[in-house]
């Protein structure tokens, strides 16, 4: 007899997406990027405009404290 293999957990399901952006600090540009874990791409970049206030405080903050640019920020989704 044939069993089903349960679905995966919304958190197996989940995948890393980076998304690059661009930041001016002092006059200058600054290459930027941000890891979101999110189920699709959609979801990645729903969860980026929700979030963009705080993605660049964070941002900013790496920029002036450690001079690094990149990010990783855990948001679950509420779609």
């Amino acid at each position: 007899m044939r069993q089903e293999q349960p679905s995966l957990s919304p958190a197996q399901q989940a995948a890393d997406f980076k998304i690059n952006f661009q930041m001016t600090d002092a006059g200058a540009r600054h290459a930027c990027s941000v890891t979101i874990q999110a189920a699709s791409q959609v979801d990645a970049a729903i969860i980026f405009r929700e979030n963009w206030s705080t993605i660049e405080k964070l941002a900013r903050l790496n920029l002036a404290e450690k001079g690094r640019s990149e990010i990783r920020l855990e948001a679950a989704s509420t779609g």
